[in-house]
């Protein structure tokens, strides 16, 4: 059974970065090193212990975050090794709830990439503190003095070295520590000397480290001008401070892939990164109102739902962080969020894919449960004698919609129940029947997240699904007056049916529909009056041109003839549709499209670029503004403009832009568009009748 933790031996730290920064394989080195595994995988093999999923081997990325606890000691380091695409940022955010600090990581071959300066971003929202671990050092044509300069030139923060390579490139043999040059190790853990042209720049950065140290606290600043040095023990508490109060940005040197520079920067999570007892805590409500609950070891057990994971072997895991006293086995236990009582049987901790049984899960640790059956993202499980409620994670809106459906018709019924466990597992996915468009959509943050859910789909249901570009609801309308009448007249032998409709149609701006009965003399009968309403409906739904719904018309019918045996309802619902549709063939037919309200935020060099695509789009600018150096451009853009805005605003931007959209309001198409959707509709109508 694994050793339990209490709050303050517990570090929970995020991984964060671009993807392919080699997060995951810093995480695989560290478990490694110190001998939570065997040997180590490699991504290109697909057998690292953080990417385990079958998405992730095949697409040699992650997907997932993994949660890697890491015992050094009496310390239990909780990694949270996190996606790097942004198409899962779900994942992402879910982490940096419960993380105490975030570990950002570099290419030391690529410099700063947009992943790192959003993860900056990110932690900078939630006040966590950062380092950075510059990887890859091994590469051909790496150079870390440049590296800090591009990370302080691009990140806009005091980014301070607090260890050195040695060497470059292939000859990479180790770092330097600044604060302890004499305990330079190998990769293989053996002592080496500093070289000797490294010494005075080791002492140079040395003296950054401790300025960078004494930042903030008086007595040490006054001592360090005063006397030129501090002692080892007032630099230690000076960095845990400075680094807490994010007054500068530690960053480390190595190659995780070789081993190199693990131990340093392992040996700083330890001891300055803070535990969750120096944090401020999670924001909720209790009976009192709003407020914020720092962990608290000696009060009733909470805790807060951040991820759930669908396992084919174990069933649903439910991975929780203890805020409040402690979870264990059997513990009555209730969920406030679905004011549910839930039981559980066992206590674990994960390491990637392996369960290990843990006696109990102490406030401010990271815990796992398995079969929670109501349970899910966001919900708080506290004492049944505890009012407390945490609030749910935000994530952004998604951006990216398609329609899916199985090839066979036949295993459409099969999708619901797999789509409905990719839906608990991962919250920013999103499943609707639009029945208008007859089409089930699936919506997430990205092209990749929805190929990914698919992927898992066709997995669990052994269905062969498609993707499809979603339809457009198009509406049709008239423009101007127009009137008509349709006799409906059918004789078969026996009763037969009749029924003459005499209407006027109209624009109507207010409404959707309005209809009024204007017969008088007794030409038809009010009891056919509903039929005649009815009969209009029929063909508002049927459409005018291509088959869309009708919107904005005042129907009337005025005048009209019917027959003592041989008229009924059906008779006039039959005449009243043909003459609507008759007449809405004279009344001007238009097609109106949706129009949606977006708002891109961008950095204000890209703005130009930004207000180019909208006008390509036939879309135009309602507004822009400037806020906190970015640039918020507000368009107004066609629905069916929208298809390739997510994917285009990523490559345009590098990755930088995000955008909203809502729907605004329906206008009429241009006429060569119209013309391109009625024939489109006329073939699909062919198709279907074939």
């Amino acid at each position: 059974m694994v050793k339990e933790y209490t709050a303050e031996n517990v570090r929970n730290v995020a991984f964060l970065g671009h993807s392919g920064s080699g997060k995951s394989t810093f995480a695989e080195s560290l478990l490694f090193r110190h001998k939570h595994i065997e040997r180590m995988g490699r991504t290109e093999d697909g057998n690292l212990v953080s990417d385990y999923d079958a998405e992730e081997v095949k697409r040699r990325m992650s997907i997932n975050a993994t949660l890697l606890p890491v015992e050094t000691k009496n310390i239990k380091v909780n990694v949270l090794d996190c996606p790097g695409s942004r198409d899962f940022i779900s994942e992402t955010f879910s982490c940096l709830r419960v993380a105490d600090g975030v570990v950002i990581f570099v290419d030391a071959g690529s410099g700063v990439q947009v992943g790192a300066e959003l993860a900056l971003e990110w932690a900078e929202e939630r006040n966590l503190p950062v380092a950075i671990f510059v990887n890859k050092l091994d590469k051909e044509n790496t150079d870390f003095a440049k590296t800090i300069e591009e990370l302080n030139n691009v990140l806009g923060k005091k980014c301070v070295p607090l260890s050195w390579p040695i060497g470059k490139d292939k000859s990479l043999v180790g770092v330097v520590e600044i604060l302890d040059p004499n305990n330079t190790e190998d990769k293989d853990g053996k002592k080496i000397e500093v070289p000797a042209d490294l010494l005075a720049h080791v002492a140079s950065l040395r003296d950054q480290v401790v300025e960078s140290a004494a930042e903030g606290d008086d007595t040490l600043m006054e001592k360090f001008f005063s006397e030129g040095a501090l002692t080892d023990e007032e630099i230690a508490r000076g960095l845990e401070e400075s680094f807490a109060e994010r007054r500068f940005i530690p960053v480390f040197a190595g190659s995780a892939l070789l081993n190199i520079g693990i131990r340093p920067f392992m040996d700083f999570m330890e001891a300055s990164f803070p535990n969750p007892l120096q944090m401020p805590g999670l924001e909720g409500v209790n009976g009192t109102g709003p407020k914020v609950f720092p962990v608290k070891p000696n009060e009733p057990f909470s805790a807060f739902v951040f991820k759930t994971l669908s396992d084919d072997f174990t069933g649903r895991l439910t991975f929780f962080k203890v805020i409040s006293g402690s979870l264990l086995p059997a513990a009555p236990m209730k969920n406030v969020t679905r004011d549910k009582e839930e039981k559980v049987a066992h206590v674990l901790t994960l390491r990637g894919k392996k369960q290990e049984e843990v006696a109990k899960i102490n406030a401010g640790d990271i815990g796992v449960v398995a079969k929670l059956t109501l349970t899910g993202t966001n919900d708080t499980l506290c004492d049944p004698k505890l009012n407390v409620k945490f609030n749910p994670t935000l994530f952004p809106q998604r951006t990216s919609v398609m329609a899916i459906h199985a090839k066979s018709s036949q295993d459409e019924d099969k999708i619901g129940i797999g789509l409905h466990a990719l839906i608990e597992q991962d919250p920013t996915l999103h499943v609707e029947r639009d029945a208008e468009c007859h089409q089930t959509l699936l919506s997430g943050m990205g092209e990749q997240h929805l190929e990914v859910a698919v992927g898992r789909l066709k997995a669990k249901t052994k269905v062969d699904l498609a993707m499809d570009v979603p339809k457009i609801r198009y509406r049709e309308t008239i423009t101007k007056k127009a009137e008509g009448m349709y006799r409906h007249k059918k004789q078969s032998g026996g009763r037969g049916q009749f029924a003459e409709v005499h209407m006027r149609l109209a624009p109507h701006k207010d409404a959707d529909y309005e209809f009024k009965w204007s017969v008088f003399g007794g030409a038809i009968p009010t009891n056919y009056q509903s039929a005649v309403d009815k009969g209009c409906h029929m063909a508002m739904e049927k459409g005018i041109l291509a088959g869309y719904r009708v919107v904005g018309v005042h129907a009337d019918c005025f005048d009209g003839k019917y027959h003592d045996v041989d008229s009924s309802d059906m008779a006039f619902q039959i005449a009243s549709s043909q003459a609507f549709k008759q007449i809405a063939l004279q009344s001007g037919p238009i097609i109106l499209e949706p129009i949606c309200t977006v708002t891109t935020i961008v950095p204000e060099s890209y703005m130009g670029d930004v207000m180019g695509d909208v006008s390509q789009r036939r879309g135009h600018i309602a507004g822009t503004e400037s806020v906190n150096s970015k640039s918020v451009v507000k368009a107004m853009i066609p629905e069916a403009e929208m298809v390739s805005y997510a994917q285009n605003l990523r490559s345009m931007t590098g990755g930088r832009g995000t955008f909203e959209r809502a729907f605004s309001h329906y206008e009429p198409v241009p006429h060569e568009i119209q013309a391109k959707i009625v024939e489109t509709a006329k073939k699909e109508h062919v198709a279907e009748e074939e």
